[in-house]
């Protein structure tokens, strides 16, 4: 078990940002680079890897998001949400791979999600198509 307790903030989005990988949106980099607190970017952290070991835990989300689930996280009373979708794997063999598209606190979230999509109409298209 790795020990958090000395990291920095700095190290810490650090290290969410490469246990989320490379495939994060740049609006999950910058929502993650924004939060200055310790034991949320511990819980965000945790999360992350919870997801990764099984996707399905996230809500699956209809309508307008179709294809893109939410994790639930909460906070000092406060409730967070990760979005993310889940590729399908081409063959078999392959890998899932997870994209995380953003994190933030539930109040506005699902209307700042939808409001990026609506700019990025060929990333939701995508996620429609091929999310599992």
């Amino acid at each position: 078990m790795e020990d958090f307790s000395s990291k920095s903030i700095k190290e810490l989005i650090s290290l969410i940002n490469k246990e989320a990988s490379s495939n994060s949106l740049k609006l999950f980099k910058n929502d993650v680079k924004k939060l200055k607190d310790r034991n949320l970017l511990l819980k965000i952290f945790f999360a992350i890897r919870e997801i990764k070991m099984d996707y399905s835990v996230g809500d699956l989300k209809t309508g307008d998001l179709r294809g893109v689930r939410t994790f639930k996280i909460n906070y000092n009373n406060v409730a967070y949400r990760i979005a993310y979708y889940v590729d399908k794997p081409i063959l078999d063999s392959e890998k899932t791979n997870i994209m995380f598209i953003h994190v933030g606190s539930r109040e506005n979230f699902y209307k700042e999600l939808t409001d990026y999509f609506r700019n990025q109409k060929s990333i939701l298209k995508y996620i429609n198509n091929k999310a599992i």
